[in-house]
Order: C-alpha cells, then structure tokens, then sequence
C-alpha cells in the first residue's frame, strides 16, 4: 500500500489481540491520511475494514473491532437505528419550539 506501512508490533499488544479475534487482521497507518486503518487479508478485492477514530492503538481499538463484527451486525443495525430515532426526536422538539417562539415573537 502506498503511502503506508504495515504495523506488526506495539507495546499494548493490540496487532497481536487483534489477531486472536481473526488471524486475518492486520492494521495499517496511513501516513497520508495519518490514521490507523484496520485490514483483512481474508476479504476479497479490498483488505479494507475501516479507520480506527483514535491516535493511538488501544483497547478502544479493540472494542471498536469487537462491536464491528459481521456476526454482531444486526446489533449494530438496531443500535444505529435506536440513535437515529433519537436524534430525530432531539431535532423535531428544537424545530418545534423554534416555530413556537417565533410565534409569540410575533
């Protein structure tokens, strides 16, 4: 990969907990980008599996991969479903009291 390299090592030994979730696992830093990509070499076409949203790799890492699982996808889908409802009820109650003190601004 260009502009990259392979990380095999760290001193909290992420690449290697990593690995006994999938052997086929592997993280890469992006330099470019400057973020650490997760990888696997199992997948078809593209290793790619996401980026990881921190600066360093720690048990966040970890969690983050473990919550991500194709096996844990239905999970996923109803927990993103249950923040979109939210943030939907968060943003009809701000635009209706919005309208609400435009009227009595009136």
């Amino acid at each position: 990969m260009k502009n990259s390299f392979e990380i095999d090592s760290d001193c909290l030994d992420i690449v290697k907990r990593l690995k006994e979730i999938d052997k086929d696992y592997f993280v890469v830093y992006n330099i470019e980008r400057k973020v650490f990509e997760l990888h696997n070499r199992a997948q078809k076409y593209n290793t790619f599996c996401l980026t990881l949203p921190f600066d360093s790799l720690d048990e966040r890492t970890l969690f983050l991969t473990k919550k991500t699982l194709s096996e844990k996808r239905d999970e996923l889908f109803k927990e993103i479903e249950e923040e979109n409802a939210r943030n939907l009820k968060v943003k009809s109650h701000r635009i209706l009291n919005e309208a609400e003190a435009r009227l009595y601004d009136c």
